[in-house]
């Protein structure tokens, strides 16, 4: 299946650095049985950050044409996807408008697109096991 999917976790913000417009926190959590049934299995983006690290951008709302930067950390730890992105673009609406908000603790969560590279389903649980997923 190649189609993109987002997810999204909740209380995923580490912290805000106003001043140095670096926000860090966790883009996705492992072991997590979501709204869509899935869990995203420790090891899933081993790969991609092998592959794609350096191309992996932080977006505004999953949108190509509003990038807020990169990540000056991208890797997975024993509770997920941690990350600590590159100062946010100074001088961009977008930019300035989400760091006001997350120092406003309006925005509270993260969310990532992907690709699902590996999967299982478990019909007795109704769940889906995320084994593998392209950034």
């Amino acid at each position: 299946m190649n189609i993109l999917q987002y997810k999204d976790i909740t209380a995923s913000v580490k912290d805000v650095d106003v001043k140095g417009r670096i926000v860090t926190g966790y883009l996705s959590n492992f072991g997590n049985k979501d709204f869509d049934g899935d869990i995203i299995e420790k090891g899933a983006f081993k790969k991609t950050l092998t592959e794609r690290k350096s191309n992996i951008l932080f977006l505004n709302q999953h949108d190509w044409k509003q990038p807020h930067g990169g990540f000056t950390t991208l890797m997975e730890d024993e509770k997920g996807l941690y990350f600590e992105s590159t100062p946010l673009v100074k001088g961009v609406t977008y930019s300035e408008d989400a760091l006001k908000l997350y120092e406003a603790g309006i925005i509270k969560e993260h969310s990532i697109g992907f690709v699902t590279i590996n999967d299982e389903y478990d019909d007795k649980s109704q769940t889906r096991y995320i084994k593998e997923i392209k950034l």
